[in-house]
């Protein structure tokens, strides 16, 4: 009786494995319809192409470290690889002047609206008169070793002049007062990488390669704030970037002297050097192709073009081999 059981039982299974085993040849030969799904994938649109004419020419500016252009926009200058510097008119591209220091030119700036230009290199301080010309020896300068040139601020009220020399372990600070004479001292022990002179408040800002900004005004040193990063100067007013953990500007505040004003928070985290203030006090964020406001509408160069901001960061221009066309002044 068990073995009559057990044969009904195994017959059973038998049964059920060759139902189970049809099954699947039946699924194998026949598989179950494929479900098609549209998924619609939108591309964010391109950027718009910023509108701008190329109408100068100047081969100046193709190679250039740096440019800038005169307080009255009617010439610009750009320092070359090599140290060599021109002089342009900035509306046509036409030369005005072309020379190189046998040290090369460590920096250049303008002297107010009368289109002279302030000149460092080879520890030598001139002047250059853009119209008529000539070149000026206002003094030599012997800063400690190490040490190298790393600001220049005027003020075109009081006609003074700062030149600061710094290493990681000081500066040398080079004053001209109005009588142009001179007088060496030291900002503490700041490794200074940046400085303005305000117009007419008599108080010269300088920033630190810790990121900390000070005024000095009277003799007196005084912290003003710490993780900024100096953008320009105008008037008695000061641009600065507020700076994350990262080094990264995240907003751009403005002192006037008194207090702080937060102009704009950006958006996103962005190098303190891409950013531009024009003189309207709006902030554009700048790269080689695109440029950016504080509200996120972004813009691209013109075809095989690239944006170069200006050395006081007030001024773009867009390039495209010797052609050059103003964005902002």
């Amino acid at each position: 009786m068990k073995l009559k059981r057990l044969g009904m039982y195994l017959t059973i299974l038998a049964g059920t494995a060759a139902v189970l085993w049809g099954a699947q040849e039946v699924a194998r030969s026949h598989p179950a319809p494929i479900r098609w799904h549209t998924v619609v994938v939108r591309e964010p649109p391109q950027e718009p192409i910023l509108p701008i004419p190329l109408p100068a020419r100047s081969a100046a500016l193709q190679r250039a470290l740096a440019w800038d252009p005169s307080p009255s926009r009617l010439a610009a200058f750009a320092v070359g690889p090599k140290g060599e510097l021109w002089v342009f008119d900035l509306r046509t591209g036409n030369s005005v002047a072309r020379f190189h220091f046998s040290s090369g030119v460590a920096s250049a700036a303008w002297v107010s609206d009368r289109l002279i230009l302030l000149l460092t290199g080879g520890g030598q301080l001139e002047t250059y008169d853009v119209w008529n010309h000539v070149l000026r020896s206002i003094a030599s300068l012997h800063p400690p070793a190490g040490m190298v040139c790393r600001a220049v601020a005027w003020s075109g009220y009081t006609n003074d002049l700062y030149v600061i020399y710094a290493s990681p372990w000081g500066n040398e600070v080079y004053y001209f007062d109005t009588n142009e004479h001179m007088y060496a001292e030291s900002l503490g022990d700041l490794s200074i990488r940046q400085a303005y002179d305000g117009s007419t408040d008599l108080t010269l800002y300088v920033v630190d390669a810790h990121h900390r900004l000070w005024a000095d005004r009277d003799g007196l040193l005084r912290p003003l704030a710490s993780q900024v990063a100096l953008i320009r100067g105008a008037g008695n007013t000061i641009y600065c970037a507020e700076l994350n953990a990262r080094g990264e500007a995240v907003a751009v505040r403005a002192f006037d002297g008194r207090a702080w004003t937060t102009l704009c928070r950006l958006p996103s985290p962005v190098p303190a050097s891409s950013l531009v203030i024009d003189h309207a006090g709006h902030t554009y964020i700048v790269s080689r192709r695109f440029i950016e406001d504080a509200s996120g509408r972004v813009a691209r160069a013109p075809q095989g073009a690239f944006f170069f901001a200006s050395q006081s960061a007030d001024a773009v221009v867009a390039v495209r081999g010797s052609a050059y066309g103003v964005v902002m002044d």
